[in-house]
């Protein structure tokens, strides 16, 4: 409640054994944290209490032909996302995605271009949004996910998170140091590889750099670093 100077445990459940691999808040008193096989938790008074409920899955009318959603299974939830049209995204394991258009009631199944998993999603100006995960594998659709177009990452290593920058630019991270940059939109990517080749999970935008997380602790990443001017 301090900017996160100080911390105190408001959930814990190891006995579940499953893990919890993404939290996001609609305000200050409703959230969603998400993970494995499925695992989904709510909260409407700020994250001091939890409780699990089913994630429903509506409206699943993909092709039969395509990847994307079994009924019985319950796929690991990676990651979810808020786009500017309010639109909500969950990048999940086997290729699997979700997409709410209620503030996360309801979800529908989007038909998947890829069967491997998912571990993030980064949605981009109107209905433009990335998807990216195992091997490099990095795709857009610019019709909230009804159709996806593959795009050349460059890399075969897991792309793990994303974000636009304030002018523009596309930021994708993963692991073996990739640090991918987009100029167009998130139509092409450029690599900067880091030298020490280690892991990145996540990333944020700081006043003059990039802030990287990873198996490394915390780190920042200036222009200078990418190649740019």
């Amino acid at each position: 409640r301090d900017g996160g100077e100080t911390w105190e445990l408001v959930y814990s459940a190891p006995e579940e054994q499953l893990p919890l691999l993404d939290v996001w808040f609609r305000d200050s008193s409703n959230g969603v944290a998400l993970g494995a096989y499925g695992y989904f938790l709510e909260t409407d008074d700020g994250g001091d209490s939890w409780s699990q409920i089913q994630l429903e899955v509506t409206d699943n009318d993909v092709a039969e032909d395509i990847f994307a959603y079994d009924e019985g299974g319950d796929f690991h939830l990676n990651h979810l996302a808020k786009a500017a049209s309010g639109n909500l995204y969950i990048a999940a394991e086997a290729g699997t995605v979700y997409r709410s258009a209620d503030g996360g009631l309801s979800w529908k199944a989007l038909p998947s271009p890829y069967a491997g998993s998912f571990f993030g999603s980064l949605p981009l100006a109107e209905q433009s949004v990335l998807i990216f995960g195992l091997r490099g594998h990095l795709f857009r659709s610019d019709d909230a996910g009804e159709t996806w177009e593959q795009l050349d990452s460059g890399t075969e290593a897991m792309l793990t998170d994303g974000i636009e920058l304030a002018d523009g630019t596309v930021i994708l991270v993963g692991l073996a140091g990739t640090v991918l940059s987009s100029t167009d939109g998130g139509r092409t990517f450029e690599s900067h590889p880091q030298e020490d080749r280690q892991g990145y999970s996540a990333v944020l935008a700081g006043e003059d750099s990039l802030v990287l997380f990873g198996e490394f602790g915390v780190t920042k990443l200036s222009a200078s670093d990418l190649g740019a001017s």
